[in-house]
């Protein structure tokens, strides 16, 4: 169930407003990230529906980067909105997975928002994870490349306790 990035953000916000824990654009993206990558390393099959690229700070979606980048290194204070294409309103990005999917998130999600902003960028910038072999691909440094799911569940079953 490919979720949307901007719903899955949300669900970071939320979260992060249930246990008074704000989240910085940087902060949102690095979750986003790990959430994928747990989520895929348990399910199998990737969480988020959009190419993740390998950026200077880390791994970014970009719909969630363009999304918040009016807070700049300010905590985010509302939700990502998409467009309704049956009523031409933008409304809250939802995110639709079954409960125990999102009870897994919400328990991932909520162990990232302990961590500082530099420490999740550390952690998505270890060496041969995801994020450096694709910004570092061929010995060059790569902006914008994409971290491929393969390289990502690679990274995360060896980590995740199922």
């Amino acid at each position: 169930m490919n979720q949307n990035p901007k719903a899955i953000a949300n669900l970071i916000l939320d979260v992060a407003n249930q246990i008074g824990r704000p989240a910085s654009n940087l902060t949102l993206n690095k979750i986003a990230y790990f959430a994928h990558g747990s989520y895929l390393a348990k399910y199998k099959s990737p969480l988020i529906d959009a190419k993740i690229e390998a950026w200077q700070y880390g791994p970014v979606f970009r719909e969630i980067y363009h999304e918040f980048k009016k807070c700049g290194d300010k905590n985010v204070s509302f939700f990502a909105k998409e467009l309704n294409v049956d009523t031409g309103d933008m409304e809250v990005a939802q995110w639709s997975l079954p409960d125990d999917q999102v009870d897994f998130l919400r328990t991932v999600i909520a162990s990232y928002l302990e961590l500082s902003p530099g420490y999740l960028v550390e952690k998505s910038h270890l060496e041969d994870g995801p994020w450096h072999k694709a910004w570092y691909y061929e010995g060059r440094i790569n902006p914008g490349m994409e971290i491929s799911d393969e390289a990502i569940l690679a990274h995360f079953s060896a980590q995740v306790r199922h």
